[in-house]
């Protein structure tokens, strides 16, 4: 009798742990995309609960959209995109008034122009005149002359940008300047995102905003998220692989954004001094904990010599870059070695730091 019972007692538990186990939902990946900031957008998703997870990405594109709509300075004036956009009303009123703008937009001025010094000048989001002179994000481009050139460079200057923290304000001092936060706010915007992800309780996920890329947790368990970087002579080749957790990293290169001139390819990322595209390096890509960060810092290290860069993330915590000089030569920061995979190409040198 007790054998009958033993033998049912296993039965039963069999059978229970037969229907956990069955019941147990299998893990899905949810992606969902949208153009966004002149860019393809992709949101990346981990969990078992499909309809949690597109209710978290949601409101993820929710915040995304609300951050372009604050920062787009293409909108025509007098339309409603303009009425909403700060950096519009900041550029419509330079020279005129302060303008009121959103927190979020006043951390990224606060940001771009604490890097505007930490450069010397060599990054500057005052550019707006210099990318509208060259014709970047215009219909017609135009190599300018030095006349013009001249000209326009007096009106950038980020020490002219007035920021007043407690009526949290914005005013450009002079007439004729705008801002233009493309270094800024696509990254800003991602990393908004990121903390709309974790605060809806999503523990996996990788947000993709044109290279601007924000990683929450690990991939899969005790397994890194793998990022390439792109080859910059090289669109289906990589330089390198770097493995990431819950950081963010971006890449400035000279092969994004170009215009062609007289049958001469030149790209968006201008010295605010000379007015010229900067030719130091092919791509710089960050890593950090922040994708704000990593977005103005790519842009912001691409403006300088790759020593000059490299010098300013051994000063700056949690942060660390892969250069790509323009004479092929691969640089990467210490705090990267064991965490990147080199695949260059053999015409790339690679010098240790």
């Amino acid at each position: 009798m007790k054998k009958n019972y033993f033998i049912v007692l296993i039965v039963v538990l069999v059978l229970v742990g037969g229907v956990i186990f069955f019941g147990q939902k299998k893990e899905q990946k949810l992606t969902s995309e949208e153009f966004l900031m002149d860019t393809f957008v992709s949101i990346s998703t981990y969990g078992t609960d499909t309809d949690f997870l597109q209710q978290a990405t949601k409101k993820a594109f929710q915040e995304m959209r609300r951050i372009a709509e604050l920062t787009d300075r293409f909108s025509l004036s007098g339309t409603t995109a303009a009425k909403l956009s700060d950096v519009v009303r900041i550029n419509e009123n330079a020279g005129i008034k302060p303008v009121v703008i959103d927190e979020d937009v006043f951390e990224m001025l606060q940001a771009a122009q604490e890097y505007s010094q930490l450069t010397e000048g060599a990054f500057d989001v005052t550019i707006g005149p210099l990318l509208d002179l060259w014709g970047f994000g215009r219909e017609k481009q135009k190599k300018p002359t030095v006349n013009e050139l001249q000209r326009v460079l007096t009106l950038v200057d980020s020490e002219k940008l007035v920021l007043d923290q407690e009526k949290q304000c914005a005013f450009l001092s002079e007439q004729g300047m705008s801002l233009d936060l493309g270094a800024v706010a696509k990254g800003y915007a991602v990393e908004r995102a990121a903390k709309v992800l974790a605060e809806e309780g999503v523990e996996r996920a990788l947000i993709n905003a044109g290279g601007n890329i924000k990683v929450i947790g690990e991939k899969a368990k005790r397994q890194p998220w793998k990022i390439g970087i792109q080859d910059p002579r090289d669109s289906s080749a990589l330089i390198g692989v770097l493995s990431l957790e819950d950081e963010a990293i971006a890449t400035s290169g000279d092969y994004n954004r170009t215009i062609e001139i007289a049958g001469k390819r030149y790209h968006h990322l201008l010295s605010p001094q000379t007015g010229y595209p900067v030719g130091y390096n092919m791509s710089v890509t960050v890593v950090t904990h922040d994708a704000g960060q990593a977005d103005l810092l790519s842009t912001a290290l691409f403006l300088l010599e790759p020593q000059q860069a490299l010098d300013l993330v051994a000063k700056l915590n949690d942060t660390e870059v892969v250069i790509i000089t323009a004479d092929k030569k691969i640089l990467v920061s210490p705090g990267l070695q064991g965490k990147i995979e080199l695949q260059a190409r053999k015409e790339y040198s690679y010098d240790q730091n």
